[in-house]
């Protein structure tokens, strides 16, 4: 059912929730985030910035609520008193979000730490989740699924040194972890080929053993394709994905080889943003077509990624020359200081001549970059 705002106006200026990125422009939809998304909206009670958001624009009878709230500790309370400052939830609502963050308050310090970096790896912001992880395993250094869900991030990111580093002291704790082992043989396969000396998967002895004890069948066929495919041989790793099923990887495959209408093909019609991929892939007739299906992956997200996306329909603009379109588009990413936004943004910037922003943007992604990665002890 909709509700209107009567709190106040909508604003011009939204307030942008620091870990989800998305934008909200009145009190209700800050309600709305801060309940449904409340493990990712509690950074965002640490601070002011919220709260001097809210007070710029609420009616007046509302200012000394706020102001008491956001002295409130700690921000669990803060963040329960703010979801009632106005009557939007009902009281079951209420007492449900009370009763999860009970929950999650007696739950010890690295397992908050973690579901809260799982949760920012499943929304498609694996940089800002491994500060959490290397918070969460100095309070646990032995827990093997809190090393191997870091490990997922950093491959997820091209960090699969480390993530291999990270599975090998998992697979010590718990060698009979099956997706643990798949995952370290992955990190293995990629790169083990990253290395010079290790021109060949096959050359591996501790890859291939991985492969070939103890890993599932269909696995297996994942893990030689993927070592095809990063050797370039594209018609063995054709051969391997189909095995397995894995329709993306070998939609990826088609890609390489250029065959665009049999990755088209791979995948279904609702799979807007990897469609999308194919068709900017495909040549520069075809981008109005990948703009168009990652604007439709951006309507049906739900807020889930809508960086990424956004970053993504930037991209494909500045490639189709619409400078004004990529400037909007990737001005609705920014606010996650996500670096691959900052860089498309400085690419734009590039494109339009601005060379002085161009470099300032260069400058951002490098800080963006040594502040997400470098470990925090916050």
């Amino acid at each position: 059912m909709l509700q209107l705002c009567m709190s106040g106006p909508v604003m011009d200026t939204p307030y942008v929730f620091k870990s989800t990125g998305i934008r909200v422009y009145s009190i209700e939809e800050a309600l709305y985030h801060s309940y449904y998304y409340w493990r990712e909206s509690l950074d965002d009670f640490g601070g002011d910035s919220l709260f001097v958001w809210v007070e710029s624009f609420a009616a007046l009878d509302l200012t000394p609520k706020i102001r008491e709230i956001s002295a409130l500790k700690p921000l669990s309370k803060r963040l329960v008193a703010f979801v009632q400052i106005i009557a939007y939830f009902d009281p079951s609502e209420l007492m449900s979000l009370k009763s999860d963050l009970e929950k999650w308050e007696n739950t010890v310090e690295w397992e908050k730490l973690k579901n809260r970096a799982d949760s920012l790896v499943s929304r498609g912001e694996p940089t800002k989740a491994l500060p959490l992880y290397r918070r969460a395993i100095k309070y646990d250094e032995a827990n093997a699924i809190l090393l191997n869900n870091m490990a997922v991030a950093c491959m997820k990111l091209g960090d699969c040194n480390t993530a291999v580093d990270l599975l090998a002291r998992a697979c010590e704790i718990e060698p009979d972890n099956q997706d643990i082992a798949m995952h370290y043989a992955e990190a293995l396969v990629l790169a083990g080929l990253d290395l010079q000396h290790h021109n060949h998967f096959h050359e591996t002895k501790e890859a291939s053993s991985h492969i070939t004890n103890g890993i599932a069948d269909i696995d297996a066929a994942y893990l030689r394709g993927l070592a095809a495919y990063q050797q370039g041989d594209y018609p063995t790793a054709l051969e391997h994905f189909t095995l397995c099923g894995d329709k993306y990887k070998i939609a990826d495959t088609y890609l390489k080889m250029r065959q665009y209408d049999k990755a088209l093909a791979t995948l279904d019609p609702s799979e807007h943003e990897k469609i999308a991929e194919i068709y900017a892939a495909y040549g520069h007739a075809h981008l109005p077509e990948a703009i168009r299906h990652i604007r439709q992956a951006i309507a049906g997200c739900g807020g889930h990624g809508e960086t990424a996306l956004y970053t993504k329909l930037a991209r494909y603009y500045r490639m189709d020359y619409d400078w004004q379109r990529a400037s909007e588009a990737i001005a609705k990413a920014l606010p996650s200081n996500n670096p691959t936004a900052l860089l498309e943004n400085a690419r734009i910037k590039k494109g339009l001549g601005r060379m002085r922003d161009y470099r300032t943007g260069l400058s951002s992604v490098l800080q963006e970059m040594k502040n997400q990665y470098r470990p925090s002890d916050r």
